[in-house]
C-alpha cells in the first residue's frame, strides 16, 4: 500500500517553532530536495499483526511537519511525506526502503513499527547513505550495530527497558523470584539480555520465560504454570493484545503478584482492552512520557493531534513518533539552507538537550551514539487513576 501524503498548512499554535525563510538551493547529487520541498519517506506497519501501531505512530510524526509546514517550511521549504507499508515483515519492509529510496528518491526515511522488519532495511540504508530516523522499532542492533552513520532514534531502546525493569525490581520488597512472560521474538529479545543481567546483579532469582503467542487468545494454562512455580512478581514483555488477554486471564485466576511490563505496554490501552482497572492494581509498566494522557505534560500533543488528525483515537502510542520528529525538524534547520544529507548528518550528531516534546527525556546525539534518549521511568495504577510511581517501588 501506497499512500503520497502533501501536508496542510494550517498554523499550530502547540510547536513554538522559528524558522528562518532563507532562499534554499538544492544540490543536484542528494535526492529529495528541491528549492521548495524536503521529501521524507515514511515506513510503518499499516496492515497485519502490528497494524495498531501504524498510523498513529506515523502520525504522531506527521503532526509535527504539518505544523512545520503551516510555519512556511524550514528554510523556504516545505516537508512532503511519502508512505509505505511494512506490514511488520522483513521483506516488505525491505521492499518499502527501496521503493522509497530508489523509485520515490527521497532525502532520508523516517520509519519502523516493528524491529525485526525495520532490522531487514538497515544494510540497503547505509549502504545507499541514507539518513534514517527510526520511528518506534526498539531493537538495539538497529542502530548501535557498527558502523553505522545514518540511522538515529530518538525513543528509548530495548535494553534500557530490561534494565529500568530490573533496578525497579530490586526496589521492592520480598521479590526475590521472578517469571518472565513474553514472546519469543526480536522485540522481547532486545529486553531479556540487560533484565536477567539486572536480575542477576540484584539477586533476584528467573524462574525461567514463559512464552505467549503474539496473538494469544486464551493464557488459562500459561497462568496456571506460572501459579505453581510460586513466583514473587512477573515481568511481563509482551505485546499489547496479548499482554492484555494474559492480565485478564491472571486476574481471573488468582494470580496476585505484581506485574512489570516493558514499554510497548501502556496502562490506559491495558485498561481499554480488559474493561476497567481492576486487573492492573498491581501492574507497573515503564514509561517515556512526561505524563499520563491528560496531564499538563501532555495537553499540547494532546491538543496538536486532534487538529491535524482529529478521527485518530487519542492513545499513548500516538506519541511515540513525535520526539523523532522533533529531532529531524531540529536537524534539518541547524543543516541550513543548503542542505545535503552530510550538512544533514553533521547538523543531527551536534544535537544536544534538546527538548523531547512528549517524551521525558532530553534528545542528544553524537557520531559515536545515535540513540538519543535513555530515559524511562515507572507507572502504576492507584486508585483507579495512573500515575507516575518513578524509578523505586512506593506502595
Amino acid at each position: 500500500m501506497k499512500t503520497s501524503v502533501r501536508l496542510s498548512l494550517v498554523a499550530s499554535a502547540a510547536l513554538a517553532l522559528t524558522f528562518a525563510m532563507a532562499a534554499p538551493h538544492a544540490r543536484a547529487d542528494d535526492p529529495g530536495i528541491t528549492p521548495t520541498s524536503i521529501k521524507i519517506g515514511m515506513i510503518g506497519s499499516l496492515t497485519g499483526p502490528a497494524a495498531a501501531w501504524g498510523w498513529p505512530t506515523i502520525n504522531g510524526a506527521r503532526m509535527v511537519y504539518d505544523a512545520v509546514n503551516a510555519q512556511g517550511g524550514i528554510n523556504g521549504r516545505k516537508i512532503e511525506l511519502v508512505v509505505e507499508d511494512e506490514q511488520c515483515a522483513p521483506p516488505m519492509a525491505l521492499a518499502a526502503a527501496k521503493k522509497l529510496i530508489h523509485r520515490d528518491k527521497v532525502f532520508m526515511l523516517h520509519g519502523g513499527s516493528c524491529s525485526g522488519s525495520i532490522l531487514a532495511t538497515r544494510d540497503e540504508v547505509l549502504a545507499n547513505e541514507v539518513p534514517m530516523m527510526i520511528l518506534v522499532a526498539t531493537m538495539d542492533k538497529i542502530v548501535q550495530e557498527k558502523p553505522n552513520d545514518y540511522i538515529y532514534r530518538a525513543f528509548l531502546p530495548g535494553s534500557f527497558d530490561g534494565k529500568i525493569i530490573a533496578d525497579f525490581i530490586a526496589t521492592m520488597p520480598n521479590v526475590k523470584r521472578v517469571v518472565v512472560v513474553g514472546h519469543a521474538d526480536e522485540h522481547a529479545g532486545a529486553r531479556y539480555g540487560t533484565l536477567t543481567e539486572g536480575l542477576k546483579k540484584h539477586g533476584v532469582e528467573l524462574l525461567g520465560l514463559e512464552t505467549i503467542e503474539t496473538e494469544l487468545t486464551d493464557a488459562t494454562a500459561q497462568v496456571l504454570k506460572i501459579k505453581d512455580a510460586k513466583p514473587d512478581a512477573v515481568v511481563l514483555v509482551g505485546r499489547p493484545a496479548a499482554s492484555a488477554v494474559f492480565l485478564k486471564d491472571a486476574h481471573r485466576l488468582g494470580l496476585d503478584v505484581p506485574m512489570i511490563g516493558a514499554t510497548v505496554v501502556d496502562l490506559q490501552d491495558l485498561a481499554d482492552r480488559i474493561g476497567g482497572t481492576d486487573a492492573l492494581k498491581n501492574m507497573y509498566v515503564v514509561a517515556v512520557y512526561k505524563g499520563p494522557l491528560g496531564s499538563e505534560a501532555m495537553t499540547p500533543w494532546q491538543e496538536m493531534l486532534k487538529k491535524y488528525y482529529p478521527s485518530d483515537k487519542v492513545q499513548a502510542s500516538a506519541f511515540l513518533g513525535t520526539s523523532g520528529a522533533l529531532a529531524v525538524v531540529e536537524g534539518l534547520k541547524k543543516a541550513g539552507p543548503d542542505l545535503t544529507r552530510a550538512k544533514f548528518i553533521e547538523a543531527m550528531n551536534g544535537i544536544q538537550n534538546l527538548d523531547g516534546g512528549p517524551m521525558a527525556c532530553s534528545l542528544s546525539f553524537s557520531a559515536a551514539d545515535h540513540d538519543g534518549c535513555r530515559t524511562g521511568v515507572m507507572w502504576g495504577v492507584r486508585a483507579g487513576k495512573i500515575v507516575v510511581i518513578g524509578d523505586r517501588w512506593k506502595n
